[in-house]
């Protein structure tokens, strides 16, 4: 049941306003108001759900409805903000880059020409409308998560890759969406690989000043493929983020995901990934740093619906000030996924009294014959091994700074992607000092 936080007539009048003032184009007409309808009913989601109890939208809400939404204005970046945006992109080195900034498209810094065994497109683009409307059409349902529906009616702008079966795509697939001040954005991702494909996409959340962003990644894997994903969100303090990855796979699929949070003031990533087939797997690594007053929250669920399943799941937190971090992840087994194999982990560093971390790990067994642990834990460093390095002579300063350098690299060393790992480290340094030396062995 619906217990979101309803529009006001106001907000449904320019909403619907935005959608009127889209491309016209038949196919997506009707998907833009069965998803409108959807929000309609749903509203913004309130504490009073219990997957969002610890997260309010309250001011997301509040800034929707004063920003003038660039689905329907569109924007442009002078040339000193593409300057400064161009320098905070990963180095040369991708094999597909796509650039958008408060949800648009921004050619000058974008390379769409798509590698061999690959193809893209856009919301615009007539000729290859499937991958477009399988997406939307699974966020204008009756079901549809209310955030996933608001973005599926306002969407303007975004990019859908297809790979083709066998195919391999050696240099990673590089989505950048980059907030805005003053302006909101729905971004959205379709990813679809053939049986026996491989590929690599990393999605890269940056920006400035005090935008608000709405992303929905779609992506599914078919029979034998094999995917890499990367989402690195780095926003400012000032804006508001909200996500949702939705993963399929079908049998013998295979899926290692990283989630790396160093940014935003409010922030909700909402992860669902669905092992469709037998002999499905997935490893999921997280890592979270919150300091001043940022939230972040991360909801994670993981179905087992077939035969010899797979997944691996550890998320870290790192919380400092008066910051607040949120784990709530799910795994469940469906009737019928004999021979699963799940483990779910959450770990967390309070480095401030005033820090604060709320985390949920749930395993939900519905059939017999299988193997599955979860667990978390929450605490401060660990007092005996800062002794043993001040035994060493190494300051009580840098001992600790060590020992958290040590606990985030154990996520950072999974990232495949020597340009991200790189990039990562280099960010976190400036707050983990010894966080480059961990990562290199020294």
């Amino acid at each position: 049941m619906d217990a979101g936080t309803p529009m006001s007539g106001d907000f449904a009048e320019a909403l619907a306003a935005i959608i009127r003032a889209q491309p016209a184009l038949d196919w997506m007409t009707p998907l833009r108001t069965a998803a409108m309808q959807r929000f309609d009913r749903a509203g913004f989601p309130s504490p009073r759900l219990e997957d969002w109890r610890h997260t309010n939208l309250k001011e997301y809400a509040s800034r929707s409805r004063q920003l003038a939404l660039p689905s329907a204005t569109g924007t442009a970046a002078d040339g000193a903000a593409l300057s400064a945006l161009a320098r905070r992109l990963l180095p040369t080195g991708m094999g597909f880059v796509a650039v958008f900034h408060a949800g648009r498209l921004l050619d000058g810094l974008s390379q769409l020409v798509p590698p061999a065994g690959a193809s893209c497109s856009r919301p615009g683009d007539a000729e290859r409308p499937s991958a477009w409307a399988d997406s939307l059409a699974a966020d204008a349902g009756e079901d549809a998560p209310a955030l996933a529906a608001l973005n599926a009616a306002l969407l303007g702008d975004g990019i859908a890759i297809e790979v083709a079966a066998g195919a391999v795509i050696s240099q990673p697939l590089y989505v950048v969406h980059a907030s805005a001040d003053g302006c909101s954005a729905q971004n959205r991702v379709v990813l679809r690989l053939g049986a026996g494909s491989r590929c690599t996409l990393i999605e890269h959340h940056l920006g400035e000043g005090a935008g608000i962003a709405n992303s929905v990644t779609d992506i599914s894997c078919g029979r034998d493929a094999h995917l890499g994903y990367i989402r690195l969100q780095e926003e400012p303090e000032e804006t508001l983020h909200l996500s949702l990855q939705r993963l399929r796979l079908a049998g013998g699929a295979e899926a290692g995901l990283l989630a790396i949070d160093l940014g935003g003031g409010l922030v909700r990533n909402t992860l669902q990934l669905s092992l469709d087939g037998a002999g499905a797997g997935t490893d999921i690594r997280g890592l979270f740093f919150v300091d001043g007053k940022r939230h972040v929250d991360n909801l994670t669920r993981v179905d087992h619906r077939a035969l010899s399943t797979r997944c691996y799941e550890r998320y870290r937190g790192i919380v400092e000030d008066a910051g607040h971090g949120v784990f709530n992840g799910k795994i469940i087994v469906h009737e019928g996924a004999d021979r699963t194999a799940a483990e779910l982990r959450n770990e967390n560093l309070l480095l401030s009294p005033r820090a604060e971390v709320d985390t949920k790990p749930e395993l939900e067994i519905y059939t017999d014959d299988v193997k599955c642990a979860h667990g978390a834990t929450t605490g401060q460093l660990d007092e005996t091994a800062v002794f043993y390095l001040r035994s060493r002579g190494i300051g009580e300063d840098e001992a600790r700074r060590m020992l958290m350098a040590a606990f985030a690299h154990e996520i950072i060393a999974q990232i495949p992607v020597a340009e991200v790992k790189e990039h990562v480290i280099a960010l976190l340094d400036q707050r983990l000092p010894d966080l480059a030396q961990v990562g290199t062995g020294q």
